[in-house]
């Protein structure tokens, strides 16, 4: 009896989140993984997939490692922090030293004559002066401390940390998306897998069928249209295995690319704690514009935590400071400051070999040509621009939500009537198998074996509907929990 590719797989979950353990972790922070000239091959996963098959988990947290779009919203991440970290430091204070050392071509000398008698100078006494040496050298200190009086400052820092949020946020868009590509091109490699094993038994039996045709056929039991029915079924058999065979080799480099480790990895992958069978059907909504509850519910919790929505909302309040910080601008300001310099070989009458200077500005602006206004108008701007992006994503969300919503009810369904297709198809082969060796057919002037033949050709299509239902189903579960932001979270 033909054995049926499909295997049912149970007890099996979706991607474990925060707090499941697992029995094989790789390094959270990249380690020896990550590169950013050449992507990682097999053997640089070696140690952790040492004569191991690779599963759905190990696929994703390669990939939060490896991935190229990961790294660099991580790398940008890095850029935004050392922009808050820099709009800080202009509230701190400052101290800066500086030591000159100066040669000029020649000193400059003065003098000055002197006599007892006032009303004689025919014998002065000459005492020379030098008002500058040769060479001189300068020691300085100088300290500063800023005032925000007008809160300038204070706006820009929350301005940028506001910024990196956002940054932030968008490395969390970056692995909820990573993590939905990455089931969906695993999906897609085990839906081709499968589709090569149903492919190969098609073989098998198809070979079987036409040898034992040929059988029949030196026994003068049959005619020739059967030996030659058989030979074009192998025919097309093979060239459906090969199809299967390169359908499963580009998927498989497609989920290369998207861990992030290169195309031409070889990788043997497994369906273990990956596919998940569906469950009870949700109730059907009361009219075609309602999707019911459990979509409601659904993107409730979408709205609530994708990255997107979130990131929209904190450029938002970024924008907001912005326009405060342009308003500020024409407010007044003050900077304090002290300088102390150290000449230790001063020219002149009274050489100051210590000097020191404390100094409070205090400054108005009066007319800037029109620049605060300018940057209200770019500010307000942006800040619309922003207003902009927060309602289209929450439309975006609300459609990929409702998209996916309906593609995994869509894909249910089709479980069902896939199921009930194979269990018909497969009693259907099994009575074309019972009459094929009796040597009838269910109707008078048809070849057994051309019956068997399409009952064959209905249960190999039947097996594959079904292969296809069960990974369009987890595939669009994969899209439906993308759409709900939950693989923004932190995996393991």
């Amino acid at each position: 009896m033909r054995k049926t590719a499909l295997l049912v797989l149970t007890g099996v979950s979706s991607l474990m989140i925060v707090g499941v353990s697992v029995a094989q972790k790789l390094p959270r922070d990249g380690g020896a993984l990550r590169s950013a000239n050449k992507s990682p091959r097999l053997e640089d996963l070696g140690k952790y997939l040492q004569g191991k098959t690779l599963t759905l988990d190990q696929a994703i947290r390669i990939s939060l490692v490896t991935n190229h779009s990961l790294a660099l919203s991580e790398a940008n991440l890095l850029v935004a922090q050392g922009k808050t970290s820099e709009a800080f430091t202009v509230m701190n204070p400052t101290l800066g030293s500086a030591l000159d050392f100066i040669r000029i071509n020649d000193s400059v000398e003065n003098k000055t004559l002197i006599s007892d008698n006032p009303q004689n100078f025919n014998k002065p006494i000459g005492a020379e002066i030098v008002n500058q040496n040769v060479q001189q050298k300068l020691v300085g200190v100088t300290a500063q401390l800023p005032i925000d009086i007008s809160g300038n400052i204070r706006t820009a820092t929350q301005q940028a940390k506001l910024q990196e949020q956002a940054y932030r946020l968008d490395v969390d868009r970056t692995r909820n998306q990573i993590v939905s590509e990455v089931k969906g091109a695993f999906f897609d490699v085990l839906r081709a897998q499968a589709l090569v094993r149903v492919a190969k038994e098609d073989l098998k039996d198809t070979q079987d069928r036409l040898k034992d045709a040929q059988s029949k056929f030196d026994a003068r039991v049959v005619t020739k249209f059967d030996v030659l029915r058989g030979q074009t079924d192998v025919a097309a058999a093979q060239q459906n295995v090969i199809v299967a065979k390169n359908r499963f080799q580009t998927n498989l480099g497609v989920l290369n690319l998207v861990i992030g480790i290169q195309v031409t990895t070889p990788l043997a992958v497994t369906d273990e704690g990956a596919v998940i069978q569906p469950g009870p059907k949700a109730n059907a909504p009361q009219s075609m514009g309602n999707l019911g509850a459990e979509f409601d519910e659904d993107l409730k919790e979408a709205l609530s935590q994708r990255p997107e929505i979130k990131e929209a909302a904190t450029s938002i309040e970024a924008a907001k400071k912005g326009v405060t910080l342009a308003r500020r601008s024409e407010l007044p300001g003050l900077n304090l400051s002290w300088s102390y310099l150290y000449a230790p070989n001063a020219g002149g009458t009274t050489p100051l070999v210590h000097t020191w200077a404390a100094q409070a500005l205090f400054s108005v602006p009066i007319f800037d040509g029109g620049l605060a206004r300018a940057r209200r108008r770019e500010a307000l701007g942006t800040l619309e621009g922003a207003q902009t992006v927060q309602r289209q994503a929450i439309d975006q969300v609300t459609l990929e939500v409702e998209q996916a919503y309906l593609s995994v009810e869509e894909a249910r369904e089709r479980i069902e009537v896939a199921s009930a297709s194979l269990t018909e198809a497969r009693e259907a082969f099994k009575l074309a198998q019972v009459r094929y060796l009796a040597g009838v057919s269910a109707r008078a002037g048809i070849s057994p074996l051309l019956e068997l033949s399409d009952a064959q050709t209905a249960l190999t299509l039947a097996e594959s509907n079904q292969v296809n239902a069960l990974y369009d189903f987890n595939s669009a579960n994969a899209r439906l929990d993308r759409a709900m932001g939950r693989y923004a979270l932190k995996i393991g």
